[in-house]
């Protein structure tokens, strides 16, 4: 019997792909528009994680798009919840208003990362 695909993980996924992928686009719009240390106005610690999102964000986008789904989750979740604690760390103690909307909509792609995984964790590859 031909197994039919599963649609609605993979609705789930192409938004997974859409967010981290607008993720690794508004890093390297910063790596464009201030060069290689975009974020050196930051704690050193920081200005290295904000820098490895770019990559972060793309590897994610990557794994799952390569049928590496686990991978690309756990990734998705390392990501999420170090970035959204790093942000609040950054608005609150460094006093960045810029984090404001950003940080209350990577606190929402948080919540629904979080809330997705058991779902796309458990159903089976989506055939391409």
């Amino acid at each position: 019997m031909k197994q039919r695909p599963n649609y609605q993980a993979r609705i789930v996924l192409a938004i997974y792909m859409a967010c981290f992928s607008i993720g690794a686009l508004s890093h390297a719009r910063d790596f464009h528009a201030r060069g290689w240390r975009p974020y050196a106005w930051g704690p050193p610690l920081l200005e290295a994680f904000w820098t490895s999102l770019l990559i972060l964000d793309a590897l994610v986008v990557v794994l799952i798009a390569s049928g590496r789904r686990r991978a690309g989750l756990t990734l998705a979740v390392a990501v999420m919840i170090t970035d959204v604690s790093a942000n609040i760390f950054a608005w609150l103690s460094l006093g960045v208003p810029d984090l404001a909307i950003a940080l209350l909509l990577q606190t929402a792609l948080l919540g629904f990362v979080l809330g997705s995984i058991p779902f796309l964790w458990s159903t089976d590859p989506v055939p391409a």
